[in-house]
C-alpha cells in the first residue's frame, strides 16, 4: 500500500512537471517598444515645456529672494533693529514659499508624467497581452527589467507588438 501511493505521489509529481514544460514563455524590451510610441514621445515633450515653465517660476522666485537679501545686508547698518527684524522674517518667510514651490512643482510633475504614462502602458499592455493570446504565450517577461529575466532564448514579441501598435 505504501509502495502504491509512493508510485502515485510520483506520477503526479512527473504530470505536473510536464504541464509545466509546456508553458510557453515570450519576453519583450518593454523600454525599448515604449521609447518609439508617437504618444511617449509626445508626452515627454510635453512634460519637459512643463518642467521648464516651472523651472523659469521656481528661478525667478529665487533671483528675487537673493536680490531682495543683497539689499538687506547692504542696508542692515542704516535701518533699525526692529526693521531689520521684519526684514529677516520677511526672509525666512520667503524661503518658506520657496521650499513649498518646490515640493509642490515636483508632485504635480510627479502627478502629470502619471497620468500621461498610464494611457501609454495601457494601450502597451493590451497590444502585447493581444499578441500574446495570439500566439499562446502563457507569460510573457520584461526583458528591459535586468533583474525580472536572466535567460531571454524564448521567442521575442517585439516585432509583433509593435505591429499590432502600428508602429
Amino acid at each position: 500500500m505504501k509502495h502504491i501511493k509512493l508510485l502515485i505521489a510520483g506520477l503526479l509529481m512527473i504530470a505536473g512537471l510536464n504541464v509545466q514544460a509546456q508553458q510557453k514563455i515570450a519576453h519583450i524590451d518593454v523600454q525599448k517598444i515604449l521609447s518609439e510610441m508617437p504618444e511617449y514621445k509626445q508626452a515627454q515633450a510635453e512634460l519637459q515645456k512643463l518642467y521648464q515653465t516651472y523651472q523659469k517660476e521656481f528661478e525667478q522666485m529665487q533671483k528675487e529672494y537673493y536680490d531682495k537679501l543683497q539689499k538687506y545686508q547692504q542696508e542692515a547698518a542704516q535701518v533699525t533693529e526692529d526693521e531689520n527684524k521684519r526684514r529677516m522674517e520677511e526672509l525666512k518667510q520667503m524661503e518658506q514659499n520657496i521650499m513649498q514651490a518646490q515640493q509642490r512643482i515636483q508632485q504635480d510633475l510627479a502627478k502629470k508624467q502619471e497620468e500621461k504614462m498610464k494611457a501609454i502602458q495601457d494601450k502597451l499592455m493590451k497590444a502585447i497581452e493581444a499578441v500574446a493570446t495570439e500566439k499562446g504565450y502563457d507569460y510573457v517577461l520584461d526583458s528591459s527589467a535586468p533583474s525580472s529575466v536572466l535567460v531571454a532564448h524564448g521567442p521575442d514579441i517585439y516585432k509583433d507588438v509593435k505591429k499590432k501598435l502600428g508602429l
